[in-house]
């Protein structure tokens, strides 16, 4: 419900206050397509749809993802989940006016639970201490008491911290601190979707920092295409050839990757994905993974769990979890340092051979 409501009220922005229609500057689409590009979640994002009223969505769609960064950034000091964060043991805060951070929180112990906590939010601290908060390498030595000391607090259980959903009411049991960076990327490229559903606009993408979702057909009357990169070191999105274009309908596409997030320290590269269980960052050959479902903030936080798991891991959970009906690829390493593949059977179906 108070989701529902925030989405009106962007609504009511976008009559009152959105009269002008987009500038002609897009002219490789073809009549009734626009695109809004921006910054925002510290990455860029590309809203491409359909209109025939050519209403300009710039504004609301601005307003949506800065209502993101006042909910769910660890970068804005006055932000929802920073407040938690600075929360002590034992005490709570009223979450009433904070759609966005309930649903994603929510979101969020479905899939720690399901993972058995190969994604955990809490793995904030562990970020921070192997130098990932910024991408940015430290130069202390990282020694295992300290981080034995810090696995103490990666802890996203009801052990330590709980919310009431009736009294929209958060508790924090424990010290723990909390980035939904992994899973909220996903989330509102979710709720911008929504919110063009309830636009009944029928044809768009959204993409935010990567992760998508498409619906109809494209500007030139075809099916969306994505491109998923090579996972070439320090490469930028698009900047090399695809390893495999797809082609996705209506669904969303989340990918992640540690070729690109990582550091070298004395011969040793780090890459940027945090195993939760070990506190240190994870040692297998898996690249790339790439999750599709209908569910754009569940395949971002699904693609980062794999990332953890790794390539035998991944498979076990999706052979004991079917009812997922998760679409996956994975690009690894092999003993010969090439690449190698894997994909669902239901991915299949979703590889443009032509």
């Amino acid at each position: 419900m108070l989701l529902k409501t925030f989405l009106f009220l962007i609504l009511t922005l976008l009559f009152f206050s959105c009269q002008n229609t987009l500038e002609e500057q897009n002219t490789e689409f073809r009549e009734n397509y626009f695109q809004v590009k921006g910054y925002a979640q510290g990455t860029t994002y590309s809203i491409i749809y359909e209109d025939e009223q050519k209403r300009d969505l710039t504004i609301s769609i601005d307003s949506i993802l800065k209502a993101f960064d006042q909910e769910l950034s660890i970068y804005v000091d006055s932000s929802i989940i920073s407040k938690v964060n600075r929360l002590e043991k034992g005490n709570g805060m009223n979450l009433a006016n904070a759609p966005l951070f309930i649903e994603c929180f929510r979101l969020a112990k479905e899939v720690y639970k399901k993972t058995d906590e190969a994604f955990n939010p809490a793995i904030y601290p562990l970020v921070k201490y192997w130098g990932f908060l910024n991408f940015e390498q430290e130069d202390e030595d990282h020694l295992q008491t300290e981080i034995d000391s810090l696995l103490n607090l990666i802890d996203f259980s009801n052990d330590a911290i709980t919310l009431n959903e009736k009294t929209k009411t958060i508790i924090k049991q424990k010290t723990s601190n909390f980035d939904f960076n992994a899973i909220a990327q996903g989330y509102s490229v979710d709720v911008v979707a929504e919110y063009l559903n309830n636009l009944v606009i029928k044809n768009y993408m959204v993409e935010i920092g990567g992760e998508l979702k498409t619906k109809g057909i494209n500007n030139k009357g075809k099916v969306w295409k994505i491109g998923i990169d090579k996972p070439i070191d320090n490469s930028k999105p698009g900047e090399r050839e695809f390893q495999i274009i797809v082609k996705i309908g209506d669904l969303a596409l989340a990918t992640s990757g540690n070729y690109r997030k990582f550091y070298e320290k004395d011969g040793i590269k780090y890459a940027h994905t945090i195993n939760p269980k070990t506190g240190k960052p994870v040692e297998h050959q898996l690249l790339s993974t790439t999750v599709v479902t209908p569910n754009c903030a569940l395949a971002d936080a699904y693609a980062t769990a794999f990332m953890v798991m790794g390539v035998e891991g991944t498979k076990a959970f999706l052979e004991k979890n079917k009812e997922l009906k998760l679409a996956v690829y994975l690009i690894y390493g092999d003993k010969e340092n090439d690449w190698s593949t894997w994909q669902t059977k239901s991915f299949d179906a979703l590889i443009v051979t032509e």
